[in-house]
């Protein structure tokens, strides 16, 4: 078979099967976060910025806890790699119960960190927008490669991967969540870290190296046929990986006072209110934060920023959440 009609029948496979690899309905979040408006450019970039608040509850609070909760909910979803789920369902199918997945939700609470300054509620987070928002799935479960639940795992945040047709390119999207007390430290260390994921050279210093190597050997797809297509691009050996774009997904979150503290302190169309008149400097900073770094505005970048009443609280809730 020549190489180009293989390819062929490799993207009518991808194409056919990546979105199968999605999970829920894109409106997980629609609850507990609220656009502030509608989607923006970057000026200078090719950096696309969504930003959220908090969506806050009949008393004018923000849903922190909520928010928590919901995103722990999914643990089992992010944690977990999607053979062992299928395998668990189609057990208690046969068993008629729901001891497998249990066992499942066990695992997965134990793979969590209970360090208190964990970022793992943030790249779960992260890992919620990229899917129900942009509507890609993750590819990888990395959290069933910790060697301790009491570590971080190094490497991208979030692996998450699209196609596209008129290009014929397959997208890795290379993710990092950043939750700081300061908007500026956020953006900074944001972009620091995804960086060398956008525009490293290749060869054997590549930082991408060995989360490459993991995803060729650790692909979660539970497909045969799509992962035989996938590895193609993945390979630096094969004519497909010249046809691998490398793209970034970030969650910036940070402190923001301009939430109610109290309940009926104000409502949340004044918060929106404030929070839009914040947002041209807010893209300013985002703009300064790339272009420290020579061509990573050359990038397709996808930007989440969320200003929380307190980063730290949300960690702390999150961890309840998990425990």
């Amino acid at each position: 078979m020549s190489l180009s009609k293989e390819a062929s029948i490799y993207e009518d496979i991808i194409e056919r099967y990546i979105d199968s690899l999605l999970r829920g309905n894109g409106r997980e979040l629609d609850s507990f976060l609220t656009q502030v408006e509608s989607t923006q450019i970057v000026v200078g970039t090719n950096a696309t910025t969504r930003c959220y608040m908090l969506a806050s509850n009949g008393q004018a609070m923000p849903r922190v806890e909520d928010l928590a909760l919901r995103i722990a909910n999914f643990m089992v979803d992010y944690a977990i790699p999607r053979t062992e789920i299928e395998k668990a369902k189609e057990l208690d199918r046969e068993d008629n119960s729901t001891i497998h997945i249990s066992a499942l939700v066990r695992k997965s609470r134990k793979l969590f960190t209970q360090l208190k300054k964990t970022g793992e509620g943030g790249e779960m987070l992260l890992y919620l927008l990229i899917q129900s928002v942009l509507r890609l799935p993750q590819v990888i479960s990395k959290m069933s490669l910790k060697t301790s639940g009491q570590l971080h795992y190094q490497g991208a945040d979030a692996i998450h991967m699209g196609y596209d047709s008129e290009t014929q390119k397959l997208q890795l999207y290379w993710g990092e969540s950043k939750l700081y007390q300061s908007l500026d430290q956020a953006i900074t260390s944001c972009f620091t870290s995804l960086a060398p994921y956008m525009i490293g050279q290749g060869g054997i210093d590549d930082p991408r190296e060995r989360d490459m190597q993991l995803l060729m050997t650790n692909l979660d797809l539970a497909n045969p046929d799509l992962e035989k297509a996938l590895l193609n691009y993945l390979d630096p050996n094969h004519p497909s990986f010249n046809s691998l774009e490398y793209r970034g997904a970030c969650l910036i979150g940070f402190d923001s006072g301009n939430y109610c503290s109290v309940p009926f302190e104000k409502t949340q169309e004044i918060v929106m209110e404030e929070v839009t008149q914040l947002l041209t400097s807010w893209l300013g900073k985002i703009n300064t934060g790339i272009n420290k770094h020579q061509h990573l505005n050359k990038f397709t970048l996808e930007v989440f920023l969320i200003p929380f009443p307190s980063v730290q609280d949300f960690r702390d809730k999150f961890l309840e959440a998990i425990s």
